[in-house]
């Protein structure tokens, strides 16, 4: 009775409170945050997990152990259970428990390099997502509006619309400084004046004939990093060092006055003349690498990379968003996005094409919803509930994805706005040329294509 009451007034009390006991209680997480789909929780003491149990708990799709990490696959409903989960559980956002639980402390699995910059990446970017798509979605609209002739394309409304819809992209360093601050376990206020200082305008817009600033012994470039990610999160981690070795020997009553000064104080003139231009140069140069590589070996690398995308949704591979928004920003385009597009509905065609072969019950109803619901971008239904555990539609739906991928290529379709990669995005495509006529035949191909072959490997249900 005691459970039903602390649990009654929250809408996922009963799936929260469950996760909770199977992981071993408050005491034993050491961290929870999550991604657009997945409640990640990473425990102290992995021995005290009951995995039979929190497989077993009402509402998650999926449960998959990876990199220390417990990935409970809840939705696009995740931010709301997150929320829940903080409150019944009493760990705040962003916190990390000091608490040793019974049973002693197991040693966290160490990550691989790779893994650990994706998930870095990912934390850095995901929170964002919602402003960015936000902010996608306003321009695609903007498009759809103005290729129909509804508005003038020089209107006040396209003035004031461009100003709402540019605005998470223009000012992209202040919402990555933020999530970057959260990940790095600093205060959010200092992500924000780290971006705020790379967006300077002495630096954002120099005087004619200056390129950079005499500091010392080096010499600081007067880069505009609008728009930027990569540069702003190696910014914040080089004061995240710098501020969490002041701030632990400051004393504690001189803290708020003097750790932030004097970290910035040395910070800023490192990750203004070092960090910041790394992480442009590296962005440029990711920008150039899958550029070059879609250009030369376009084919190959589009069918390779659409075609392996159910299995990084599965396996939890995550960061493309910060290459893709970077793409946006430096080309004024991007042809990695629209293979998830691709993707999500080779997944649909190859479910729905498993759906006709079953008998009318559960599975086939499950089999229509799931694939229906992956026209909207949301597959992981599908994937877990359906094409992971028959195998066929799986293979159908990477089969499909890669020859959609590779026809994308072949007809250089981009798309010129973030958003989520559902039938709602297909307005970012829309150019006053034919990329979108390009766009709808390749959907037809990744949904036809994966239909077909889904349908041809399953055997009909007697």
């Amino acid at each position: 009775m005691n459970e039903e009451k602390r649990t009654s007034g929250y809408e996922y009390g009963k799936m929260c409170s469950e996760i909770l006991e199977a992981v071993g209680g408050s005491h034993n997480i050491k961290n929870v945050f999550h991604c657009i789909t997945r409640l990640r929780i990473v425990p102290v003491n992995r021995e005290l997990v009951d995995m039979d149990k929190l497989n077993q708990v009402g509402g998650l799709l999926k449960v998959i152990e990876s990199s220390g990490q417990l990935q409970c696959v809840v939705g696009t409903n995740v931010p709301e259970v997150y929320a829940d989960f903080l409150e019944i559980s009493g760990i705040k956002a962003g916190a990390e428990t000091d608490q040793n639980p019974a049973g002693g402390q197991v040693e966290e699995k160490k990550q691989n390099l790779i893994t650990r910059g994706l998930n870095t990446l990912a934390s850095c970017v995901t929170p964002g997502l919602y402003a960015i798509v936000a902010g996608g979605m306003i321009k695609g609209i903007i498009s759809l509006i103005t290729a129909l002739g509804l508005v003038s394309s020089k209107s006040d409304i396209i003035v004031v619309l461009n100003a709402v819809g540019d605005a998470p992209f223009y000012f992209m360093p202040f919402i990555i400084g933020y999530a970057a601050a959260r990940r790095f376990k600093v205060k959010e206020i200092f992500g924000i004046m780290t971006a705020g200082i790379l967006m300077y305008s002495t630096f954002l817009s120099p005087a004619e004939g200056i390129s950079g600033y005499s500091f010392g012994l080096f010499t600081i470039p007067a880069y505009n990093y609008k728009g930027s990610i990569f540069p702003v999160i190696l910014s914040v981690w080089i004061f995240s060092l710098i501020f969490h070795f002041i701030d632990k020997r400051m004393p504690k009553n001189l803290r708020i006055v003097f750790s932030g000064a004097l970290s910035f104080l040395f910070a800023a003139p490192l990750f203004l003349g070092f960090a910041a231009p790394l992480g442009n140069w590296i962005a440029k140069g990711m920008t150039g690498g899958f550029a070059w590589l879609f250009n030369n070996v376009g084919l190959f690398a589009g069918a390779l990379f659409c075609g392996i995308i159910p299995l990084t949704i599965i396996f939890g591979i995550k960061g493309w968003s910060a290459v893709e928004l970077q793409n946006l920003s430096t080309l004024g385009y991007d042809y990695m996005l629209p293979n998830f597009f691709y993707s999500n509905l080779a997944v649909s065609g190859a479910v729905l094409a498993y759906a006709l072969k079953m008998k009318a019950g559960e599975q086939r109803s499950a089999a229509v919803s799931t694939g229906l619901v992956c026209i909207l971008g949301i597959t992981e239904p599908a994937l877990y509930g359906i094409a992971l555990p028959e195998k066929g539609p799986l293979f159908a739906a990477m089969a499909g994805g890669a020859i959609a991928g590779a026809v994308a290529v072949l007809m250089g379709v981009v798309t010129y706005a973030f958003s989520m990669p559902g039938i709602t995005s297909i307005a970012t495509y829309m150019d006053g040329g034919n990329n979108f006529l390009k766009l709808l035949l390749v959907m037809a191909v990744a949904w036809g294509s994966s239909f077909a072959i889904s349908f041809i490997l399953t055997k009909k249900e007697r």
